[in-house]
């Protein structure tokens, strides 16, 4: 089933899809660029520790946690910004994405265990409250995941695209892992500064000349 098809799997249903179904009805488009976007953003990680280790060093848990999902959410609007059922809420610290008019995405780094943090702000317990399958609109129901990198703690790095069905505010129905994506899939290379080295200290010897008009004769 295509993105733009959006009536088969649940009609008249209020219940847990599976992960099969669910990548079934994204689509390629979709989940490739999923993929794509968490493996360029553990590349852009990995040039920001090469070319500024220090700054990359002194980085909080939580200050690195944010500035891995800026990026993420960059190479997602990358990777998906194109494609026409896929659209994007950007009203910091609100953001989302939604996959026609059944998905409904919120963008999260997962423990190994598929289990995600997040402060229980009043729009977080409305994302979560009611289920992972929610109505609505009369007729029309939405089903809420989770998406985006598996941490690994002991490296501080990015592991694979995951995506997951929420059963609460920490724990998941399920978890997919999504397949890496191919190099025919297209790569975004974050360039990389020339290393400048230092000019190499050079001795100057003053001449018997060069001292007299220096003031320097002694």
């Amino acid at each position: 089933m295509t993105p733009g098809m959006r009536g088969g799997i649940f009609s008249g249903m209020k219940s847990c899809p599976s992960a099969d179904e669910v990548v079934d009805d994204l689509g390629s488009k979709v989940v490739d660029g999923i993929a794509r976007a968490v493996r360029d953003a553990k590349t852009a990680l990995a040039t920001y520790r090469q070319v500024l280790p220090a700054y990359a060093l002194q980085q909080s848990e939580r200050g690195l946690a944010n500035w891995v999902h800026d990026q993420l959410w960059f190479y997602l609007n990358l990777h998906l910004g194109d494609v026409p059922e896929v659209s994007f809420i950007d009203q910091e610290p609100h953001r989302e994405i939604f996959v026609g008019t059944r998905y409904r995405f919120r963008v999260k780094r997962h423990s190994s265990l598929g289990r995600v943090r997040s402060y229980p702000t009043q729009t977080v317990l409305n994302f979560y409250e009611d289920g992972p399958v929610q109505r609505a609109l009369e007729g029309l129901e939405e089903v809420c995941l989770t998406m985006g990198y598996a941490w690994d703690r002991e490296m501080r790095d990015l592991g694979p695209a995951v995506m997951t069905l929420p059963k609460n505010t920490k724990e998941p129905e399920w978890v997919y892992e999504f397949p890496a994506p191919t190099a025919a899939s297209g790569t975004v290379v974050t360039p990389v500064p020339p290393r400048i080295e230092p000019p190499k200290p050079s001795v100057e010897v003053e001449s018997d000349d060069d001292a007299t008009e220096s003031g320097n004769e002694s």
